[in-house]
């Protein structure tokens, strides 16, 4: 989000708060509007630094992107590179196998648990604790589309230790795409509840 978003969406906040009757501090706005754009500006920066923070531990641990401890590999880049490639094909990496039923289990990879885990519930943000009726039984969709979205970034763009910026305008339509296949099973008579149920117990956790 650039400084002209934030403008416009904090003007926004304030015209409904002012509508709603909020009352602001004197010199409060608009005098400091400008360090409070600023303020949120560097926040969100951080908050993005954190999450792919989050995504490149949990990708690089939990996806095995590096060879095995005695293996030898000339060419790392290409390792991880290869690894992948194979974890994005037809969208694997969202995926943990099949079930009992042999069905598969959608959005299911531990690498997904252990990212929305850390950045949510148990990072420096604590999110999840902020806001503990949105948080406490249930891992939003939105929420794991968008930690998804940081794990295809690092995976499309990673070479193992970094990735290119992450941001809303690059990862709008991959986001949106996400968020609407989570929607999709959710409604699905099979996959849905057990979707449900293991968001539910995600949150458990990390609580």
């Amino acid at each position: 989000m650039d400084v002209n978003s934030l403008t416009d969406s904090l003007t926004t906040v304030v015209m409904q708060w002012t509508q709603r009757g909020v009352r602001f501090e004197p010199g409060c706005w608009p005098e400091k509007k400008t360090a409070m754009i600023q303020m949120l500006y560097e926040d969100l920066s951080t908050w993005r630094s954190e999450m792919k923070k989050a995504a490149i531990s949990s990708a690089h641990l939990l996806y095995q992107l590096a060879p095995a401890p005695g293996v030898e590999c000339p060419d790392r880049v290409a390792f991880v590179q290869d690894a992948a490639a194979t974890l994005l094909n037809q969208s694997m990496f969202l995926r943990d196998g099949v079930d009992e039923n042999g069905k598969t289990r959608n959005f299911a990879h531990p690498a997904i648990k252990d990212v929305i885990q850390k950045f949510f519930y148990t990072g420096s943000y604590h999110i999840a604790h902020r806001q503990p009726d949105v948080f406490r039984t249930h891992v939003p969709n939105p929420c794991l589309a968008t930690l998804n979205c940081a794990l295809d970034g690092y995976l499309k763009n990673g070479t193992g230790k970094w990735f290119p910026k992450f941001s809303a305008k690059a990862y709008a339509s991959i986001y949106n795409a996400l968020l609407g296949l989570i929607e999709e099973t959710s409604k699905n008579p099979y996959h849905g509840p057990r979707l449900s149920e293991q968001l539910a117990c995600w949150a458990r956790e990390g609580w």
